[in-house]
């Protein structure tokens, strides 16, 4: 007896999340690695925040020049700005001190160069934010890898002390610190602040190890004679490297606004040294006479704030393939043909 075979409509299964198999073929023959660094590649605000952030890096360490350590113990590399910081000049061209090209960025009553202030102000601001975060970052994902693995007993005594630490005001624990410590330098300041910023990483992290080990891969492992410290850094850690790269990159953005804030309040970075949120504090009643020692300052913390907060969100894109993506209609043409080669070749 004949069958009668019909060709069904060529339609494109919709998978999880949204995502469609037109889409899916883009990364058939891909490494995982490969199919994460396309994605973040084609979000283009990602991209732009990427951008800005090496090129403005490189532009204020290598104007301002590296200083580290303290007055007797102090590593100095010159940077290609003609002056430092520290320098008193005599006033320039313009009386009121206003932008002029000896001065880009003006000039202070007292003679010093504001350009070279704020590219020291970026580079302390910028240190600041990096050991921050990258400080909170670690506790964080230990904290909550351990609590969410072990469970029990373990997981109730450090999620209590997460929630004390998360019932204290971080502005208030920041004033304390910055009061305590600002005066011993920026890096200890950075690293006290560091050891209170971990408490919204942890509960993520937890979060995610809870759900992976009850996962089948665990219990395989498990089954195979996989010790703890196995299944967390073999099977469940790269699992959750996802969640710890976006929030830890987040984590950075609202360091540098925590510094900021504590700066501008007098309890975080203390002269003769100069940040970003100190600049704005010092100068803030200039504004109406001299609104540029006020906005150049506050757009350089928006932009950077702005620039780690579009990399997180093209990073939250890359790593979760469940996210729904909007397509154009020449994107889907483009796809739809490739679609309908493939399905020709079979």
């Amino acid at each position: 007896m004949a069958t009668n075979f019909r060709k069904k409509k060529n339609t494109a299964p919709v998978m999880e999340g949204g995502e469609t198999g037109s889409e899916n073929i883009e990364v058939v023959g891909l490494s995982q690695g490969q199919i994460i660094r396309k994605r973040f590649f084609q979000h283009k605000p990602a991209i732009a925040g990427l951008v800005f952030m090496i090129f403005f890096t490189i532009f204020v360490y290598s104007a301002a020049g590296i200083h580290l350590g303290t007055e007797a113990n102090k590593i100095s590399i010159p940077g290609w700005w003609k002056y430092s910081h520290e320098d008193i000049l005599p006033q320039g061209s313009c009386a009121d001190g206003c932008p002029s090209p000896d001065h880009p960025m003006g000039q202070l009553p007292n003679g010093r160069d504001y350009f070279s202030l704020v590219m020291r102000g970026s580079e302390i601001s910028l240190m600041i934010m990096v050991v921050i975060g990258g400080l909170a970052g670690l506790i964080g994902t230990v904290m909550g890898s351990v609590s969410g693995f072990f469970s029990g007993i373990i997981d109730a005594v450090m999620m209590r002390f997460t929630d004390f630490i998360i019932t204290v005001p971080v502005i208030l624990i920041g004033a304390v610190i910055g009061y305590n410590v600002g005066n011993f330098g920026v890096l200890p300041l950075a690293v006290f602040l560091g050891l209170f910023s971990w408490t919204g990483l942890t509960r993520l992290v937890r979060g995610e190890f809870l759900t992976l080990r009850e996962r089948e891969f665990v219990d395989a492992a498990r089954v195979a004679g996989a010790s703890n410290r196995r299944i967390i850094f073999k099977h469940i850690l790269p699992n959750s490297v996802g969640v710890i790269i976006v929030s830890t990159t987040l984590l950075l953005s609202s360091s540098i606004l925590v510094e900021t804030g504590l700066s501008f309040l007098g309890f975080g970075v203390q002269p003769p040294d100069v940040s970003l949120g100190r600049l704005i504090s010092d100068y803030q009643g200039e504004f109406i006479y001299a609104p540029w020692l006020f906005w150049w300052p506050g757009v350089i913390i928006i932009a950077i704030a702005l620039s780690i907060n579009f990399i997180g969100d093209g990073l939250r894109d890359a790593f979760d393939p469940r996210q729904a993506r909007r397509i154009n209609r020449k994107d889907f043409l483009a796809k739809s043909s490739t679609r309908d080669a493939v399905n020709k070749r079979k």
